[in-house]
């Protein structure tokens, strides 16, 4: 705990540095790390090799002259990207685990969530880990809300719309029993009008979540339902707009922190309620942008499982290296590539209450590549799914099991739904990724 809180404070120092010193210490960090790629790498030392490029090079060749990587190539270079000696037998007992991370001796495996095609398989080492959370305790500092000794242990309310969330929540929610906090999460899959009672007696100084499932709580609170005080409210993994985090602030009269992280690198950056847009931090990341402004990333602190100039199908908009603001960081001005939109329909009661289109990484049926929701009106939608070669006969009758339990834990029995199989599902031009909603009507 001790050496994560220091990490933590040095980190936040950074903040304090100029600019110049911030990108020379971004761009030492990366030849070390493509260094250590390329010796300790399989996968790198070929395929540097196959690009012309020596080791003797790596001090002086162009970071974008270096190949660009994916997820298909992480996908099926896997153990020849590892850098250390682990049991491979080990490591697929891990990858067919369920759970979001799975330890490996001094090593955790992550899945990616699947949403935007097959999921795929992260390692990450201990400092890396604490790297993460020691950046918790940066982010954490500033603000009108300051987090001091008299709020431990540490009250954390998660929202989640897959069980436990995905890895960045699950990190934290593991990572933060170490400091004897308490943690409770609101499943978004069980009935709105169960998450009352729940949270009763329990009020949180960190409230954390998926902006749209924090909404619902922040409506839920200006109704008079429940009555929470949360100092610091972290979202992420969709977009935050400016009009929703003044909303936030404004109920909860909080902090807001817009975390901005993915399986490869679980933290990328941060944008805040008492700073314009977002910043990239870069003595985390090497960040830089496509011709698409797709973002490419190079994290600098995991070494076991080195991702050199890996791109990611987020575009960001006001990719700006000079950017003369309060933090000497990269500044974006917003991720634009990743929202997606929850569904409201009326229950069996005729009340209102939703699904999140993350459930969709809770359907996991075999012989289906990929699904799409698209609601048709406040009773009903379709399902869109793609088939694998190789699905059996009875996959339908798979998906509507799932599906139907997924409705009755949510009181949704009396929405209807049609599963319709394509060889294509609808892809967004801008992103190039499969929206996962699409809204066939308009909402209230």
């Amino acid at each position: 705990m001790i050496k994560v809180m220091m990490e933590g404070f040095k980190l936040y120092n950074h903040n304090k540095w100029p600019r110049e010193k911030i990108m020379e210490y971004s761009s030492k960090r990366m030849r070390e790390m493509i260094k250590h790629a390329y010796t300790s790498s399989n996968f790198y030392k070929t395929l540097y090799k196959r690009a012309g490029i020596e080791y003797k090079d790596l001090d002086a060749v162009p970071i974008e002259e270096l190949p660009v990587i994916d997820k298909e190539m992480i996908r099926n270079n896997f153990f020849d990207i590892v850098t250390d000696s682990i049991s491979s037998k080990e490591i697929e007992m891990a990858m067919k685990n369920s759970e979001l991370m799975v330890r490996i001796g001094k090593y955790i495996l992550v899945h990616t969530s699947g949403s935007t095609g097959k999921p795929c398989n992260f390692l990450y080492d201990i400092d890396a880990l604490d790297m993460i959370e020691a950046n918790m305790v940066r982010i954490s500092i500033g603000g009108k809300k300051e987090i001091g000794w008299s709020d431990f242990p540490i009250k954390v309310l998660y929202v989640a719309s897959v069980g436990s969330g995905y890895a960045s929540t699950v990190l934290a929610m593991n990572g933060i029993k170490k400091y004897r906090a308490k943690s409770m999460v609101l499943n978004a899959a069980d009935p709105i009008d169960t998450w009352k009672d729940k949270i009763k007696n329990f009020n949180p100084n960190y409230l954390a979540g998926y902006p749209s499932c924090i909404k619902i709580l922040a409506d839920m609170q200006q109704r008079g339902e429940i009555n929470i005080k949360p100092k610091k409210i972290i979202t992420g993994g969709e977009p935050l707009s400016k009009e929703i985090s003044n909303y936030l602030s404004s109920v909860f009269d909080a902090d807001v922190i817009d975390y901005y992280g993915c399986t490869e690198s679980i933290f990328l950056g941060m944008g805040t309620s008492w700073y314009e847009g977002m910043y990239l931090m870069d003595d985390m990341n090497y960040v830089e942008v496509d011709e698409f402004g797709r973002l490419i990333i190079t994290p600098l602190y995991n070494k076991i499982f080195p991702l050199i100039r890996y791109r990611l199908n987020d575009v960001v908009e006001g990719f700006d290296r000079e950017y003369k603001g309060p933090l000497p960081y990269t500044h974006i001005k917003r991720v634009i590539g990743r929202e997606e939109e929850i569904m409201w329909f009326k229950n069996e009661n005729g009340d209102k209450d939703f699904l999140h289109p993350l459930f969709i990484d809770d359907l996991d049926v075999e012989g289906i590549k990929e699904y799409q929701f698209v609601q048709t009106s406040d009773e009903s939608l379709i399902l869109n799914c793609v088939k694998l070669p190789n699905a059996g006969e009875d996959v339908e009758e798979e998906i509507k099991r799932q599906l139907d339990q997924f409705l009755s834990k949510k009181k949704l029995r009396n929405v209807k739904y049609e599963v319709h199989f394509t060889d294509t599902l609808q892809i967004d031009k801008i992103t190039g990724k499969v929206k996962m909603v699409i809204n066939a009507i308009k909402q209230e």
